[in-house]
């Protein structure tokens, strides 16, 4: 009897060791293939909608964040919005973009299933954020194509009156050493 006990108790044991494991195995990480970004290039301090298909089971939360960047560096204010499922397993939701020097972003998913966050950074998409096109800024100084200055009228800027000044100066300076 003892015998019979024991191999019943050895017999659960590995029944639930290995449903365990099973359990393990079916539990599948959420995923996603790539997030669609529209409009694909957008324009600063407008807004961004992203859409995202994601696999995985008991997806309760999708935060959708963004980074916006510019040449030199990145902002600290990383956005995080709510994503709404709009159909089965489609996510969307809406950034409004903050900076007017921003050239570029960064966006990443995090993902709430069976109540565990997952941190999709390291598999961020960069896309890239183009000046207003309404104001005809040129994206780099909004001087419009000016020559010098910021007052937008093509007009030469003082850089320009100093290279006449120089020019001036070293010609007089080569003249009076030329004629001694």
């Amino acid at each position: 009897m003892k015998k019979i006990l024991k191999n019943a108790f050895e017999i659960t044991i590995i029944a639930g060791l290995m449903l365990s494991m099973i359990t393990n195995v079916i539990a599948v990480d959420p995923s996603y293939q790539d997030i669609t970004i529209a409009p694909e290039e957008p324009t600063r301090e407008s807004e961004v909608t992203f859409t995202v298909e994601i696999e995985g089971e008991n997806i309760t939360e999708v935060r959708v964040r963004v980074e916006e960047c510019n040449d030199i560096f990145c902002y600290q204010d990383i956005q995080n919005e709510s994503m709404t499922n709009t159909q089965d397993n489609i996510w969307e939701g809406t950034v409004t973009l903050l900076h007017d020097d921003t050239t570029y972003g960064t966006v990443w998913l995090e993902i709430l299933s069976d109540e565990k966050w997952y941190d999709f950074k390291e598999s961020g998409i960069e896309f890239d954020v183009v000046a207003s096109s309404e104001n005809g800024d040129d994206g780099e100084n909004g001087d419009n194509g000016s020559n010098g200055g910021n007052d937008g009228d093509s007009t030469p800027g003082f850089e320009l009156i100093l290279l006449v000044i120089s020019i001036i100066v070293a010609f007089s300076i080569y003249k009076k050493k030329r004629i001694r």
